[in-house]
């Protein structure tokens, strides 16, 4: 019997659907909003980075009440802070280094650990 999709898969979705319009978007020079060209994907990245990571260890692990900690969503939002916004922008034109990217990544880490607890919460329900 194939079980009914938790609604965290459909958030899942419609995150990485509009990130990836939003992408093509501007491959194509459409106009997009400037807050959005501009910080959308980087308050979404770490929502979805993490939820395929925890996707991932629940598989491996065969464990499906796995959770990342606190510390493991917040180190991965400075690692991602790090690289994009620090590293990268000193190696590659293409990348520009942004506070306000950094702060969008650590919010992003935030919401999925909030979103994951509450998922929790309400399994144990």
């Amino acid at each position: 019997m194939q079980r009914k999709k938790h609604y965290s898969f459909w958030l899942f979705l419609l995150l990485l659907l509009s990130s990836t319009a939003i992408y093509l978007l501007q491959q194509t020079e459409y106009h997009v909003p400037r807050i959005i060209n501009n910080y959308y994907n980087d308050l979404t990245a770490l929502p979805l980075v993490l939820s395929v990571c925890l996707w991932s260890v629940r598989k491996i692990k065969a464990n499906p009440k796995l959770q990342l900690t606190f510390f493991q969503c917040t180190a991965m939002a400075l690692l991602f802070g790090w690289f994009f916004e620090i590293y990268l922008p000193e190696r590659n034109l293409r990348y520009t280094a942004d506070i306000i990217d950094g702060i969008l990544y650590m919010i992003g880490a935030f919401l999925f650990y909030g979103w994951q607890r509450m998922n929790s919460l309400k399994k144990e329900d």
